[in-house]
């Protein structure tokens, strides 16, 4: 049979691009399950410019320059799911759906995504240099929305940061750890996750354990699995907060298309403030808050960096917060006090996230 491809006018929330008739028909029959209208495409080419909510890939058109799309999963049939493995690898893509078995899994997702109401926010907290603080101030922020009785997920998002919750003092605590989802493959139940994940009130915890997660080097330490994790914890949670350290780290490839918006957490350095533009172009796809982190150097005050990052001024300020630093190396951040100024800034940057969510 000859390969049929329909081509849209205007943008859409999901395009495939290229795949088999078979692929074409299966993803067409997911998508009217989930209430949404797919688009079809011939290649990458074609599909790019829709600028699609979700990109699905088949495997054949998986080949790689994919920066800053929020959602691609490659999409293949039974007898072609080597390659689509592989092509997933490509694209530093954590999902991969083999049809027609993943059809109901597809399905699930593209509902949950494209329909905010049933979903909760996923929001990256990124530095732009190392040593930012943004691992502090991204669980400050998961705090305050916890305690205003959003249910929360704060995700530690970089695997050789030592393991978040040594930080809060919770490292003894039963629980999965990103090591246990190693294997995971598929769905996770929303349930299951808040069931299995340690907390304290309504702040749950997914980090990286702070000893050797396995035998043997293991250069993925469970992440491979992030997309099944925040896909259910888009149902689980109202509020995902994911520390993805340092704009430099490898790690958050695989987490940032995973994001509704980002936190980015400049320092007030000269290398920081040029590396703004930078960040900001590579992933311009998402809403992006820039927040100056103090203390004021070299006259790069909220007002000079905002002009740098083209944002209007002045920056959401943060300032020097005096004690952080040995609250969180003692793993007392869990009851760490945040003075006045600090406190506001953090209540203002989460009332933003729920306007925006």
């Amino acid at each position: 049979m000859t390969q049929q491809t329909r081509t849209p006018e205007g943008r859409g929330p999901v395009v495939l691009a290229g795949g088999s008739q078979f692929v074409q028909d299966q993803v067409a029959r997911a998508c009217a399950a989930a209430g949404v209208a797919p688009h079809f495409a011939v290649d990458l080419a074609q599909a790019l410019p829709l600028e699609p909510a979700v990109l699905l890939l088949g495997a054949d058109q998986a080949t790689g320059g994919l920066p800053g799309h929020r959602d691609v999963i490659v999409v293949g049939a039974a007898d072609d799911e080597t390659r689509a493995w592989a092509a997933a690898a490509n694209v530093a893509s954590s999902r991969v759906v083999i049809l027609p078995q993943g059809a109901g899994w597809l399905a699930e997702h593209l509902g949950r995504r494209l329909n905010p109401a049933a979903s909760g926010a996923v929001v990256g907290f990124l530095g732009a240099a190392g040593g930012a603080g943004v691992s502090t101030f991204a669980f400050w922020c998961a705090r305050h929305a916890a305690g205003l009785g959003t249910s929360t997920l704060l995700v530690d998002g970089h695997p050789l940061g030592g393991g978040l919750d040594l930080a809060l003092g919770i490292e003894e605590r039963p629980g999965v750890r990103w090591g246990d989802l190693r294997d995971l493959r598929g769905t996770l139940n929303a349930e299951q996750l808040v069931a299995a994940l340690p907390a304290d009130g309504h702040l749950a915890v997914l980090s990286h354990a702070g000893h050797s997660e396995g035998a043997g080097p293991h250069p993925g330490h469970g992440m491979e699995s992030a997309g099944a994790v925040l896909d259910a914890a888009r149902g689980a949670f109202d509020l995902s907060v994911v520390d993805l350290g340092s704009a430099g780290s490898a790690a958050i490839q695989s987490l940032v298309p995973l994001c509704d918006q980002l936190v980015l957490l400049v320092p007030s350095r000269p290398r920081s403030a040029v590396a703004v533009t930078r960040i900001l172009e590579a992933y311009s796809s998402l809403p992006t808050t820039v927040v100056l982190r103090g203390p004021v150097l070299d006259g790069l005050d909220a007002w000079l960096v905002a002009d740098l990052a083209g944002r209007a001024g002045p920056l959401p300020y943060l300032p020097f917060v005096r004690g952080s630093s040995a609250a969180e190396a003692g793993g007392r951040m869990l009851d760490f006090p945040l003075p006045r100024r600090a406190r506001k800034l953090v209540e203002s940057v989460v009332a933003g996230l729920e306007r925006a969510g």
